[in-house]
C-alpha cells in the first residue's frame, strides 16, 4: 500500500464549495430514513462502492466520528463534520495514501415521499500530487464515475433488500 499522508484539514463548508465541487443527486426508492441507515452501515459500502469501512470511534456518532476506509489499494482515515441521523453527514480526509491535498463528502438525504428520497451526494478535492493539471482531472472523471456506477447499485440493493436497514 502507497505511504498515507496528511490532508488539509479543510472546514464543514468544504465539500459544498470547494475546489472541483461536484454534486451527484439520484432518487432512492426507500425513506430519507432508510436510505440513511444503508449510509450508516459500513457493511453496506462494500456492496454497492466496494469498499471496506471500519468504525474507528464509538457510537454514537456524531461530529468527530472517525472511520478508515480501504479500496483499489487505498486508504482513507475519515473525519466526520456532521452527523443528523435520517438527513445528512459529512466528512473530510484527514490522512489517505491518495496523492490528494484535500477531499471532503457530503451526503443528504432528502424525503419526496413516505417511501421515497433523494440521496444528493456532494464532494470536493483538490490534487496534490505530481502533475497536478493532467492528473487532478483524471482522478476527478474516474471518481465521479466510480460514483455514478455506485449509486445505481446502492438504488438496486435498497430496491430489493431495502427492508435490511428499515428498523435500524
Amino acid at each position: 500500500m502507497p505511504k498515507i499522508r496528511e490532508l488539509d484539514k479543510v472546514e464543514a463548508d468544504y465539500p459544498l464549495s470547494g475546489a472541483n465541487h461536484t454534486v451527484l443527486r439520484q432518487p432512492m426508492p426507500v425513506s430519507s430514513d432508510v436510505l440513511f441507515n444503508c449510509l450508516a452501515d459500513g457493511a453496506a459500502w462494500k456492496e454497492w462502492l466496494g469498499i471496506g469501512v471500519e468504525w474507528t470511534s464509538p457510537e454514537p456518532r456524531g461530529e468527530g466520528t472517525t472511520r478508515t476506509v480501504t479500496g483499489n489499494g487505498q486508504r482513507m482515515e475519515e473525519w466526520f463534520f456532521t452527523w443528523e441521523p435520517g438527513s445528512h453527514f459529512s466528512f473530510r480526509f484527514d490522512r489517505a495514501t491518495l496523492p490528494l491535498k484535500a477531499f471532503a463528502e457530503h451526503y443528504r438525504c432528502e424525503s419526496t415521499g413516505p417511501s421515497t428520497s433523494d440521496l444528493v451526494w456532494s464532494y470536493s478535492y483538490e490534487w496534490g500530487g505530481p502533475l497536478k493539471a493532467l492528473m487532478g482531472p483524471a482522478f476527478g472523471a474516474f471518481f465521479r464515475f466510480n460514483c455514478k456506477r455506485g449509486l445505481k447499485k446502492l438504488t438496486k440493493l435498497l430496491a430489493t433488500q431495502g427492508d435490511r436497514w428499515a428498523a435500524a
